[in-house]
């Protein structure tokens, strides 16, 4: 009953949430463009209209119903044939970047628990805490620099080659990864000393076997209920990789689709593609409501008894 609970009361906050993501995106953003002087210097103003307003949700609620679409793009397109494209190429980069998260953070958070060298070995806790103390964008800018300038074999941009969305997936999973590691390193140290450790030793268990049949076991329940932050943190860096490395994903198409430059500065060329960030939106709610829900399912699992 509990788990059917926690999953309905996430569904609930998700159904909110993309009610207000539709409204947000749907609110009136063109600006007033008036003429003025001899000199005809345009001026602009906003004036927020609940007439505009109510146009932009009927003509969403419109396209959906009757036309069976999100809207059209900035190419004369269905949203839909540019949004499920962008989206699978995402997809790839998620998939493989939550495995290798979950794989290497906890696989790095016991190789920190075993560092007898309060964190200065040089691939123990003090890197995990170097890497977590250098800005995301930064770091992956430098990588991106060696990779160019000492490994120009490996193609590092675009799309087209089978492993670029491995590529993205690395940069992508760097900074979650040393999030689950220190975690595991926490959660390992506060179940050493527990008396189960004792007794298990005691029965002449190598420690290698009381690590993974007995204290990795118990450390997989705070890790797993983190999932939902953790994808977050993957979706968070997302765009900033594919931007990076001109990787035409979900996140790039939803920032080109938000046209923020033009937006911002009032330009006659501003493109309205609604639809596709609502799509895009959605889609990526869709995303952290999913490991919301293996995280659920996954701490009744694993909850200690």
């Amino acid at each position: 009953m509990g788990v059917v609970w926690n999953i309905t009361k996430s569904f609930l906050f998700f159904l909110f949430i993309a009610v207000l993501l539709i409204l947000a995106v749907l609110f009136p953003r063109q600006p007033d463009i008036d003429v003025q002087g001899r000199a005809q210097t345009l001026e602009y103003g906003y004036e927020f209209s609940w007439a505009a307003y109510h146009h932009n949700i009927s003509l969403f609620l419109k396209d959906v119903k009757d036309n069976n679409t999100l809207g059209m793009t900035r190419y004369n397109k269905p949203a839909e044939e540019e949004l499920w494209p962008h989206l699978g190429r995402s997809l790839k980069v998620i998939v493989a970047a939550c495995a290798i998260t979950i794989i290497f953070g906890i696989l790095k958070g016991i190789f920190d628990f075993y560092d007898r060298n309060n964190g200065w070995n040089v691939f123990g806790k003090g890197l995990t805490w170097l890497i977590q103390s250098i800005p995301d964008f930064f770091l992956i800018l430098c990588l991106q620099w060696v990779i160019i300038f000492h490994l120009p074999f490996i193609k590092l941009f675009g799309h087209s080659h089978w492993f670029s969305f491995l590529i993205a997936g690395v940069l992508v999973a760097l900074y979650p990864m040393l999030y689950v590691a220190r975690i595991t390193s926490a959660t390992l140290g506060n179940e050493k000393g527990k008396p189960y450790i004792q007794v298990a030793r005691s029965k002449g268990l190598s420690k290698e076997k009381v690590l993974w049949k007995h204290m990795l076991k118990n450390s997989l329940y705070p890790i797993m209920s983190n999932l939902p932050a953790v994808m977050l943190y993957l979706l968070s860096n997302l765009l900033i990789v594919e931007w990076f490395l001109d990787y035409r994903g979900a996140a790039y198409r939803m920032f080109q689709a938000l046209d923020v430059k033009s937006s911002l500065s009032g330009s006659m060329r501003y493109v309205n593609e609604s639809g596709l960030i609502i799509g895009f939106g959605l889609s990526f709610m869709v995303i952290v409501f999913a490991a919301q829900v293996l995280s659920i399912l996954f701490m009744k699992k694993l909850e200690p008894r």
